[in-house]
């Protein structure tokens, strides 16, 4: 499974992509960020499902995969338990935050200086 962040000002993209067990038909991603409503993932050619969401940045959401049915926590991050008696994984989105901002703030420099330097 895998996870790829990539931050914008308030919300970062986020592509979620799991490992289907053998003959997997479906799949569907589910989190906090969005009142944990059911996402369907698109199947890929290589047996993998994935999709794109696009989330608030500066916190941590519990979230979880059903492949055809199943539970199933993305074991490459943290986890957590759950009320249901499962897991769920947790995605931090707190240093993505800090270093968006962070670029952000130097290309707001950039700009001030290339103004400053034209005067």
């Amino acid at each position: 499974m895998s996870i790829k962040i990539a931050p914008k000002i308030r919300k970062a993209t986020v592509t979620f992509t799991t490992q289907s067990r053998e003959c997997a038909s479906h799949a569907i991603l589910t989190g906090e960020w969005d009142g944990w409503t059911a996402c369907a993932m698109k199947k890929n050619r290589n047996g993998t499902f994935s999709v794109k969401v696009n989330i608030y940045m500066g916190k941590c959401y519990q979230f979880g995969y059903s492949i055809d049915g199943n539970w199933t926590p993305d074991t490459d991050l943290p986890m957590v338990a759950s009320p249901f008696g499962t897991s769920n994984s947790i995605l931090d989105l707190t240093e993505a935050a800090k270093k968006s901002a962070s670029k952000g703030k130097s290309a707001v420099k950039r700009k001030i200086v290339r103004r400053l330097a034209k005067s």
